[in-house]
């Protein structure tokens, strides 16, 4: 998949007890302290963004590398507005590009600078998408799988998002709270249980980064076997 899609994403849980003038001045602060693909060095800062009537506030910042796009945003810090424990209440730092793009790294994202943009917006959790392999891995748009499908019915499971772990993918980063939640134990266990059975496994912050396959050509059937693999190691269904 010479042309595929790549989604990187950044999850944090908000905090109510910064406004987003304070969490978005935070944020600038911190990625303008390394460079590109990723860094926002030397480029133009937005504002904080505002609200008005929704309940989230986005803001964007331009590349000068053609064909990479980012967005960013906060939810509502309104005491009236109740946050639900799921991933759909979190904020978000999303990245495209595609895998054919010269003027991106790959390998240098996911091994060097997504660490980094972790720190920066404070994530508990973060993603590589490699084109629709997770969607496909699903099931499709129907949820075909029957064990995602049985998962993604059940209330009490935010799969793939704040207390669940199923689709692993090229590279990922789990804090303290979602290891224990959705693995049922903390990050050196992780690490213990993955040194030497992938590209690399580390300590970040307070949780744990992973990269399972930096390969810019990875074939689904190298992500299927990435996940049959790993999973069973950690634990998974």
């Amino acid at each position: 998949m010479s042309s595929a899609d790549i989604e990187v994403i950044v999850f944090a849980r908000p905090n109510r007890s910064l406004t987003i003038e304070e969490r978005h001045a935070k944020v600038m602060s911190m990625m303008s302290r390394f460079d590109r693909p990723l860094g926002f060095s030397g480029l133009d800062l937005p504002p904080a963004p505002d609200c008005g009537d929704a309940l989230s506030a986005s803001f964007t910042v331009k590349f000068p590398i053609r064909g990479l796009r980012v967005i960013g945003d906060y939810l509502y810090r309104g005491a009236a507005y109740i946050y639900k424990d799921r991933s759909s209440f979190d904020e978000r730092l999303n990245f495209w590009f595609k895998i054919s793009n010269k003027n991106v790294d790959y390998k240098k994202i996911l091994n060097d600078q997504l660490p980094k943009v972790i720190e920066a917006f404070e994530g508990y959790k973060a993603t590589v998408f490699y084109g629709f392999y997770s969607m496909d891995y699903h099931g499709g748009p129907d949820h075909d799988n029957p064990v995602y499908k049985s998962l993604f019915e059940d209330p009490g499971v935010d799969v793939n998002g704040r207390n669940n772990i199923y689709t692993l993918n090229p590279a990922q980063f789990w804090d303290e709270e979602l290891c224990h939640r959705a693995l049922g134990y903390g990050p050196d266990e992780v690490i213990a249980r993955l040194q030497g059975e992938c590209a690399s496994v580390e300590r970040l912050m307070d949780g744990v980064y992973l990269v399972l396959n930096d390969d810019p050509h990875l074939s689904y059937e190298d992500f299927v076997e990435m996940n049959e693999r790993i999973k069973p190691i950690l634990g998974l269904i």
